[in-house]
């Protein structure tokens, strides 16, 4: 199963992982630019564990993919200098 993606100039990784064996799966992800020439001294990466559940680990790796997708979106051009 893939666990990690680029978007944006980032390189995700995403892992979900159970508090119990049967409990639901929790989404999270880690951002990292990848080019931080252009960005001066401003930190490279974004963590981040979801508060939602979910019954399959895919489900949850799909959210936490696309939860950082839009930090990515929405952060990305604040960096743009």
């Amino acid at each position: 199963m893939r666990s990690s993606a680029i978007y944006k100039n980032y390189e995700i990784h995403f892992e979900s992982f159970q508090r119990q064996k049967s409990g639901g799966w929790i989404p999270q992800y880690n951002c990292t630019r990848q080019n931080l020439e252009h960005f001066g001294n401003d930190f490279p990466s974004q963590h981040y564990q979801l508060n939602e559940a979910f019954p399959s680990e895919d489900q949850a790796n799909d959210f936490a993919l696309e939860k950082a997708m839009d930090w990515i979106d929405k952060n990305a051009a604040l960096k743009v200098r």
